[in-house]
């Protein structure tokens, strides 16, 4: 739960910039097809216009008879050619349109409208309109079109900005709500969304999976009391045994089965922390210097080990350091196993005031499984069961320490543990 409301911040975030994103594109969007109508029946009206200009033009020509002017008496906007009455004959360009309206022909340097009429065998009129102004105009109608379009996003996003705030404020209250729930307290829910008829089917579909969540961990923490007990029991009625006979006859054998049975006492109070965290061992300060090799001893075969201990006191409950230091050193001595290298001194041990390191001779860990190590299940170099490193860690974070696993530059592994 708490990973998803860490990466809830940041998703937020990216909701709210993709939401802003789309109504500022669309806001573009719409802009550019509004401009590019516009332009286009802007367009449309220019050459309706002149369509109807050049035709009223031409017939008032025609109907008077009269000879064109020269050229260059006539006017750069408007110029009528008829070489048949003895007129100057229009451009190249002109002379070789067909009857008919026809549109951007270039000559003098600038576009032109061109209207040709076939008045009779070898007699054709000529009339064409520099539409060099509307040119002007339609540049101007562009940049015009392209300042909107800017000063449109930037609206656009300013208000874009706004809505989106204003849209996901309830799903930023209904995430404030889901952070400011205790995960140590069952029960907790979300409050209901009277308003906002989809934001209450979120909230009443994470209610529903708190309460099956509720379900689960009750469920766990009832197996995990129950067979606290029923472990309990006997490893009490070991003890007591053991005892006894350590009072009567004490005997090396004895004397382990004594340390083996507090041991596992310590475990099992180390393990029921781990599920429980209601229960909260009992802590006292540990000389590790002095007393760490007794506690491993009681578990695992420790005469490849090599201790290098500066004095150093730290106050947890013993069964739970028992249990991460064993789980290391467990680790590090199946891999100097498997690589045939169990000799002493192939796993080494050093304590000082700010943590514990634990080398080893074995083959290290291959990089791609380094991220993983401490994930539960997950089987390593050394094949275990994949849970004493995730054990390790987990009761290693409740301690407040730091745990951390990494490959020697000269072979092997090294788990760091940081006070």
């Amino acid at each position: 739960m708490a990973s998803v409301l860490s990466s809830g911040r940041t998703g937020g975030h990216r909701l709210r910039r993709r939401l802003a994103s789309s109504l500022v594109s669309l806001s573009l969007l719409s802009a550019l097809l509004l401009g590019l109508g516009f332009l286009a029946v802007e367009r449309y009206i220019e050459h309706a216009t002149l369509s109807d200009l050049l035709e009223r033009e031409m017939r008032y020509f025609v109907r008077a008879g009269t000879a064109p002017e020269p050229s260059e008496l006539q006017g750069e906007t408007l110029r009528y050619y008829r070489p048949a009455r003895g007129g100057a004959p229009p451009p190249a360009v002109v002379w070789a349109l067909p009857p008919g309206l026809h549109a951007d022909i270039v000559y003098e340097d600038r576009p032109h409208y061109v209207l040709v009429r076939r008045l009779g065998p070898g007699d054709s009129a000529y009339l064409s309109y520099s539409d060099r102004a509307l040119s002007s105009r339609e540049q101007l109608l562009w940049l015009t079109l392209l300042a909107g379009m800017g000063f449109t996003a930037l609206l656009g996003w300013w208000l874009s900005g706004r809505l989106a705030q204003q849209t996901l404020a309830p799903l930023d209250g209904l995430v404030a709500d889901l952070r400011g729930l205790d995960p140590e307290q069952r029960g907790a829910r979300l409050p209901a969304a009277p308003h906002d008829s989809e934001l209450a089917v979120i909230a009443e579909a994470l209610n529903g999976h708190m309460a099956r969540v509720d379900e689960l961990v009750e469920r766990e923490r009832a197996f995990a009391a129950s067979a606290s007990h029923e472990l309990r029991t006997p490893l009490a009625v070991i003890l007591g045994a053991a005892e006894i006979l350590d009072a009567s006859q004490p005997a090396p054998p004895v004397a382990r089965i004594l340390r083996s049975a507090r041991s596992a006492l310590q475990d099992l109070d180390a393990l029921l922390w781990l599920s429980r965290t209601d229960v909260v061992p009992v802590a006292e300060a540990l000389p590790l210097h002095e007393r760490l090799p007794a506690l491993c001893a009681a578990q695992l075969d420790i005469s490849a080990v090599d201790w290098q201990l500066q004095p150093c006191t730290v106050v947890a409950p013993a069964g739970a350091v028992t249990v991460i230091v064993s789980n290391l050193l467990r680790n590090s001595l199946r891999a100097v196993t498997q690589a045939g290298r169990q000799q002493p001194g192939a796993v080494r041990v050093r304590l000082d005031s700010v943590g514990l390191v634990v080398d080893d001779d074995g083959p290290g860990i291959p990089p791609e499984e380094l991220p993983q190590v401490f994930a539960p299940r997950s089987r390593g170099r050394d094949g275990g069961t994949g849970m004493g490193l995730y054990i390790a860690a987990t009761l290693a974070q409740r301690l407040r320490w730091r745990l951390s696993l990494e490959n020697r530059p000269e072979g092997g592994a090294r788990a760091r543990l940081s006070f």
